[in-house]
């Protein structure tokens, strides 16, 4: 076992690492999460630069494949995952901290906590969106243009007073708690695991409650370079695209600054300076003090904006919103628009790619940037409850989000609808689509593009306007800062190995290479090339809605472990389902040879073993759904369905091989459940199936002889760590055979595999 005390880097240094010194400066970084990282960012970059046409045609068509495929997925487990937290939130696990000693304060106030946490996770969003989601959802398209009538799936069915709240209801769906909730789940279960345990600062972390020591390896490094690639693609693409706004915004103000790609270039090296600087100076400095400026600059527009306009009205639309929100957000957070996506409804009123271009645009977008916020978050969380953690992520910033879009939102469908009052058309010389001048104060917002938005309903209030449109611009630029800033210290951290003070040198880099990045796609590519990476990140989002998954799991198994309502040390299988990659031999890989084409073989044997069961039956019962499947998948030539009825006959082979595993952990304690096994079964069939095999291969009955220790790995590759002789009190008064004779302290903590 590791001995660990405050503060001990010892788990860090369980990963590969490169370390020396430049001089007085130092360089500590993963040689494979660094290298691997590297090379797909600018494998990619190079490619949306070189093969600008291709990447813009053929990246985005990702997106519209996982939209197609798995809007059920994304909806569902969005779901999901809240509930979870909810559930967390009341359980007695909330008042655990995220700290090592009980007793310890929060390390921020919490003034600057919610600052911090507000301006890395989606502070930009609030300009950017602010005032253009909510006028897209009201008005979306082209009026007049019959291909974009039915750009709203509210659009056309009752009042466009209905149509209004139903615009600013759908934008905080968005920007709401199934929004918040993927960087709650990674922060909440870092910061657990990072201060109370000492583990890595860094996404590897997330797994060890499942595959314990075994992150350390190359599935922890892969986990990384997928976090580092994500990380550095959102904040790159955002990077580029905030400069496309904020040459607008500074070409408004001063004609004599062009809206060019020469301008949008040097605005994306001012804030990569500022970024830089900020970074250097750290969390405490830097990031703090920009994150409260930023804060306190958005609340200035916000109530100057507030008292200038209608307050009544706004105070009226702030109360329906929240009203609107907590009726309909489970009926909207289920909703995947199943019979909109099919494009057949015959009285035309529909939205096919509604779907697509929102709600899982911005899901993917939301978990793609995960790994960033959640790390961060974790970062500066330390010292609070879980409780107070779910709080200030959770309901504060709904809260506030809530109050913002809702605001905005009216201000920009009020607008729109008093230019439609005043006939004023996208071709209109004032307060069209093109327009540099209002039409006494108003323009066609559904017209303009998303960049100008903002400063178009600024511009309404009259001699103040140029002073918020400037207010706003050196907020979005100091959003832009910490965004970017917390981005490099996020990416150099994970390359690093969570290292808590990764070098300067490190910081620059990473920070160069996001202004660098930013700028290459604007300048070869513009707009298009920026949009292609982007759809690349987002569509990664998919496989880390699969990860967020497994965090639920080891995040419950965590706060378990921790009051001891889970034994940490208790019972597993003999063989973690991933260890023929740790610990092989030659008669693992013999075994996985024969279990990947003939399943039944291991899974017979396991159940034989474990009940007593027929083998051959047993053999004869799983062989003939799994040939069955296979069979039937070679005939799909000549005939489709075939196909289909392959894989529901494969379901058969799945239960089967899930019940027998859930038979071994019944008879033999170990944790888990029926999900797991399922799940082991139907995508890890051979591993499943070489698992259950040597459990009951090396294994002795609970219920007899439990003092005896299975055999070596020197027969089998059996991972030796695994020990005997433990009581379990309240087991039926038996003795376990596989679990260990430690108890988990936050002093004494290691494992290996559950799964």
């Amino acid at each position: 076992m590791v001995e660990l005390h405050h503060g001990d880097q010892s788990h860090i240094e369980k990963c590969r690492t490169v370390k020396f010194n430049i001089g007085k400066l130092r360089v500590n970084f993963n040689p494979v999460v660094t290298a691997g990282s590297a090379v797909l960012i600018w494998g990619l970059v190079v490619f949306c630069l070189v093969e600008t046409k291709v990447a813009a045609a053929h990246l985005p068509t990702w997106t519209r494949w996982v939209t197609d495929k798995w809007t059920w997925l994304y909806i569902g487990t969005q779901d999901s995952w809240a509930v979870f937290i909810i559930v967390l939130f009341f359980s007695k696990y909330s008042h655990l901290k995220l700290a090592k000693s009980d007793d310890e304060e929060p390390e921020f106030s919490d003034g600057s906590y919610f600052s911090m946490l507000f301006a890395a996770g989606i502070g930009v969003g609030l300009f950017y969106f602010g005032i253009a989601e909510p006028v897209q959802h009201y008005q979306p398209g082209t009026p007049g243009d019959p291909s974009g009538v039915w750009g709203n799936r509210f659009q056309g069915r009752y009042s466009d007073n209905q149509r209004a709240q139903d615009a600013i209801n759908v934008t905080l769906f968005h920007w709401g708690i199934h929004g918040w909730i993927v960087y709650t789940m990674i922060g909440l279960l870092l910061g657990f695991l990072s201060y109370r345990y000492n583990m890595p600062m860094t996404m590897r972390t997330c797994f060890y409650p499942l595959l314990g020591d075994k992150i350390y390896g190359t599935f922890g490094d892969l986990i990384d370079i997928l976090s580092v690639v994500c990380t550095m693609f959102g904040v790159c693409t955002s990077l580029g695209a905030g400069a496309i706004q904020l040459n607008d915004g500074l070409n408004r103000l001063n004609n004599n600054i062009p809206k060019s790609r020469e301008s949008q270039v040097i605005i994306i090296w001012g804030i990569t300076a500022i970024a830089t600087a900020s970074v250097i100076s750290g969390i405490k400095i830097g990031i703090r003090r920009l994150s409260e400026i930023c804060f306190a600059l958005g609340m200035f527009i916000f109530f100057v904006v507030f008292y200038f306009d209608d307050t009544w009205f706004l105070l009226n639309v702030f109360v329906q919103s929240i009203g609107y929100y907590l009726q309909w957000i489970v009926q909207i957070g289920f909703h995947t628009d199943a019979f909109a996506q099919l494009g057949n409804a015959p009285d035309g009123k529909q939205a096919p790619n509604w779907m697509n271009d929102w709600t899982i645009f911005y899901w993917g977008w939301w978990i793609a940037w995960a790994p960033f916020v959640g790390v961060f978050i974790a970062r500066i969380s330390r010292g609070r409850t879980i409780r107070q953690f779910i709080t200030y992520t959770l309901t504060v910033p709904i809260i506030y989000c809530i109050m913002w879009f809702s605001i905005f939102g009216a201000i920009g469908i009020k607008m729109e609808r008093e230019a439609a009052l005043a006939g004023i058309q996208c071709n209109s010389t004032y307060g069209g689509a093109t327009s540099k001048q209002s039409s006494d104060g108003l323009f066609r917002l559904s017209c303009r593009p998303s960049t100008s938005m903002w400063f178009d309903v600024m511009d309404q209030y009259g001699g103040i306007g140029p002073f918020l449109s400037g207010i706003s611009i050196v907020g979005l630029v100091l959003y832009f800062v910490t965004s970017s800033d917390s981005g490099s210290l996020v990416i150099d951290s994970l390359s690093a190995n969570g290292h808590p003070d990764p070098p300067v040198l490190q910081r620059v880099f990473w920070a160069l290479t996001e202004g660098a990045c930013a700028t290459g796609l604007l300048w070869t590519g513009g707009s298009k090339a920026l949009s292609a990476l982007q759809a690349a990140s987002v569509s990664s989002g998919l496989l880390y809605t699969v990860i967020l998954n497994f965090v639920c799991i080891a995040t419950w198994r965590a706060v378990k472990y921790d009051t001891g309502d889970l034994d940490f040390d208790g019972p597993r299988f003999t063989m973690g389902i991933f260890d023929i990659f740790y610990a092989p031999s030659v008669g693992r890989f013999k075994r996985l040879a024969i279990a990947v084409v003939a399943p039944w073989w291991p899974m017979a044997y396991a159940a034989h073993k474990v009940d007593g069961s027929r083998r051959w039956l047993v053999m004869l019962t799983i062989a003939v759904p799994f040939y069955g499947w296979l069979l039937l998948l070679a005939l799909h030539p000549l005939e489709a369905g075939l196909a289909y009825i392959g894989w529901s006959i494969l379901m058969g082979f799945v239960v089967l091989g899930a019940g027998i595993r859930g038979k071994i952990r019944e008879r033999y304690f170990i944790i888990g459940n029926m999900a797991e096994d399922f799940f082991a079964v139907l995508l890890l069939y051979p591993f499943a199936a070489i698992q259950m095999q040597e459990h009951m291969m090396f294994s002795k009955n609970p219920h007899a002889d439990p003092g005896q220790s299975p055999p070596s790995t020197a027969n089998g590759g059996i991972d030796a760590k695994v020990k005997v002789t433990v009581d379990m009190n309240g087991l039926n008064g038996s003795n376990n055979v596989f679990s260990r004779p430690s108890k988990l302290t936050r002093d004494n903590f290691s494992m290996t595999s559950y799964l």
